[in-house]
């Protein structure tokens, strides 16, 4: 097995929020990548989790893309669950070998 380690993580602050998806998770995003130390390009795979049931709309991860950023182009994935779902399907891709860093939306980077 790989030694695969979170290199860095950020969070929101816990208060109620009046922001959408996309206001509260970019700068959780760009925290998280910054503190990695990592470049954008270097970052191969973004695995995001989320519920549509709570959020009670079909295709309601889509939107919070939009935080993660479109560019450089990469591959992506979504999961039907929370980040730690999330973050074991990065884990698991990096243990295949078929990605070397990831950003899990979560707000961790992976290494």
């Amino acid at each position: 097995m790989r030694d695969v380690g979170i290199v860095s993580f950020a969070q929101s602050n816990a208060l109620r929020e009046v922001r959408n998806e996309v206001e509260i998770l970019l700068p959780v995003v760009k925290e998280a990548v910054k503190q990695s130390g990592l470049a954008r390009t270097d970052i191969d795979f973004t695995c995001s989790g989320s519920s549509d049931f709570l959020q009670g709309q079909p295709f309601a991860f889509v939107m919070a893309l939009d935080g993660v950023g479109a560019w450089p182009p990469i591959k992506e994935s979504h999961v039907e669950m929370d980040g730690a779902w999330a973050l074991y399907e990065a884990w698991v891709r990096m243990q295949c070998g078929r990605r070397s860093s990831v950003n899990d939306c979560s707000g961790q980077c992976l290494r």
